[in-house]
């Protein structure tokens, strides 16, 4: 049987998974997302900006059967290298539903994308949908409690 490869393996790293994070608001997130990013090498300095332009006209909220998550993203152009970076905060935050303009959701977890080829962009988002759409997956997802054990989670799909 032929193992297809999984396309997260590359992308998510322990130093890229944040716990029990607390925020008051999305751009007191993306401004300690984007030093977090900038610090490690992932992004060039112009990420902060672009990404909160990004999210002001494409919100990426989403609510799923299982659970509420945001999947921020910006162009290629601001990546030096590909990363998924993922929070799970302490108390949700509310972000714009993805393809509306005022309706609101409230995000327990972000997953942060950082692709360098637009092609990678599209395999991570249905990667990541199909693990949000599987209650199974979800519910062990959310028992996790170390950055390890959500790097493993993600590797082992």
């Amino acid at each position: 049987m032929e193992t297809t490869k999984n396309p997260l393996t590359g992308f998510i790293s322990p130093e890229l998974v944040y716990l029990n994070c607390s925020y008051t608001t999305q751009d007191a997130f993306f401004a300690d997302s984007y030093q977090k990013l900038y610090k490690q090498g992932f992004v060039e300095a112009t990420y902060h900006e672009n990404i909160l332009i990004r999210e002001s006209h494409y919100p990426t909220g989403l609510m799923t059967s299982c659970l509420n998550i945001a999947i921020p993203h910006t162009d290629p152009l601001y990546i030096k290298k590909p990363f998924v970076a993922i929070t799970q905060l302490a108390k949700p935050l509310t972000f714009l539903l993805m393809g509306s303009t005022d309706e609101k959701v409230d995000v327990d977890w972000i997953f942060s994308l950082g692709v360098t080829r637009d092609e990678n962009q599209i395999v991570l988002l249905q990667t990541l949908m199909a693990v949000f759409s599987d209650e199974k997956k979800i519910s062990q997802l959310v028992q996790l409690d170390s950055r390890e054990g959500i790097c493993e989670f993600f590797h082992s799909l």
